[in-house]
């Protein structure tokens, strides 16, 4: 394995017996020239290779494989055929419910858990005050994990992972549990260790945090890649078949959802639409958006967006302050933020604001605020049909 590979996975396939009642899997047992179960197969031949430093994100439908091929590069779960390889230490943080004990306490499952790793015991010992601060659990770490809410379980596991310095960090989806200061400081620490050039391997139904998080995406459909290649390439072709495919899905929504309503270091007071009469705005003529909030703590390269939707929930366009290059005040204090739209050239019709904003990454929401706003777009002439106007010009030309 080349020393610049951190992950190899190479035709790995995973199957499952599916029996349709107990008393066959007992059945089995004893026949073996017949068949007593239904095969499911979860993977089919996957291959893909991970550079050292890359972080690789991994998009696709509940059922895709996304889970099972991370628990087989973790080595919690064994494939049926193929090999994985791994170079380094691989720090696995699964599906909420795995890798803890849960009559243990939390101090003896941190311990279990770093021996495995291949941690000595005066590493260990020398860890353990480090994950107890990242964890903030107070004196719960000397309790059964079975106590534990999900948050505190996330908090001990997510701090127990990055802290046995790894080589390869392995995410599912843990971090959508959890408050919103600790996925704070789960991302710094996600930044740190790619800025460290360690390998990060992270899948999650936020197709936002793989675009904003990730340098490729790996899309998987019925156990097998289905496309690989730039983030934010992948996860536009994922989001355009998902639409295509009329599932209704509230996948980009579900972290910002949960922001609704916080406001313990952000608040957004009000939102107005600056140049209309009674939020009405003529065909084509410039238009702004304020936004007043209120910062109440630090928050280092603060990010604001602005979304526009139809009233058919179409998204139409967002904006946000880190694509446009626009830095903000990460200091305490209130301010005005205005986005100015020099030629609103929506067709006519009535269109909804969502405001939010974020940490740098632009994953973690402070605030968000879906249809917080509306303004409806006027003309006085039948000008064309769809949802956007086009510039243009025609030209009749005679053929030759």
């Amino acid at each position: 394995m080349s020393s610049n590979l951190s992950i190899s996975v190479k035709e790995v396939s995973k199957c499952y017996k599916m029996f349709d009642r107990p008393q066959d899997r007992l059945k089995q047992g004893f026949v073996k020239n017949k068949k007593y179960y239904k095969e499911f197969w979860a993977l089919k031949n996957v291959s893909f290779d991970v550079q050292r430093g890359q972080t690789v994100g991994i998009i696709g439908r509940n059922g895709s494989g996304k889970s099972t091929i991370l628990q087989i590069i973790a080595n919690t779960l064994t494939p049926t055929s193929g090999e994985v390889k791994v170079n380094g230490r691989v720090a696995a943080l699964l599906e909420l419910g795995s890798g803890f004990n849960p009559e243990f306490t939390g101090r003896e499952n941190v311990i279990m858990s770093c021996t495995i790793m291949g941690l000595s015991h005066a590493e260990i010992q020398q860890r353990l005050p480090l994950i107890e601060e990242f964890a903030e659990i107070g004196e719960f770490i000397n309790q059964p994990v079975k106590l534990y809410s999900s948050g505190m379980y996330v908090r001990l596991a997510f701090a127990c992972a990055i802290n046995v310095d790894p080589d390869i960090l392995v995410i599912d989806e843990a971090l959508a549990v959890g408050d919103m200061r600790f996925q704070l400081k789960c991302m710094d620490k996600i930044k740190s260790f790619q800025q460290e050039g360690k390998t990060i391997l992270f899948v999650s139904h936020d197709s936002y945090s793989i675009r904003n998080i990730c340098d490729e995406a790996i899309w998987m459909m019925d156990g097998q890649i289905y496309r690989r290649g730039d983030a934010k390439m992948i996860i536009e072709e994922y989001q355009d078949y998902m639409k295509a495919d009329t599932v209704q899905t509230s996948e980009d929504a579900g972290m910002i959802s949960e922001a609704e309503g916080r406001s313990d270091i952000l608040e957004i007071k009000e939102v107005t639409i600056v140049e209309s009469t009674d939020n009405i705005v003529p065909f084509r003529q410039p238009i702004s958006v304020e936004i007043k909030f209120t910062l109440k703590e630090p928050v280092k390269q603060l990010l604001g967006g602005v979304a526009i939707y139809d009233n058919q929930n179409n998204y139409i366009c967002g904006l946000n302050t880190k694509l446009s290059g626009y830095s903000l005040q990460d200091q305490p204090g209130n301010y005005k933020l205005r986005l100015h739209y020099k030629d609103m050239n929506l067709m006519p019709g009535t269109y909804f604001i969502d405001v939010g904003f974020f940490e740098s990454a632009g994953v973690v929401p402070l605030e968000y605020q879906g249809k917080i706003q509306s303004f409806r777009v006027a003309s006085g002439e039948y000008v064309a049909e769809g949802m956007i106007y086009f510039d243009h010009d025609w030209f009749l030309l005679e053929e030759e």
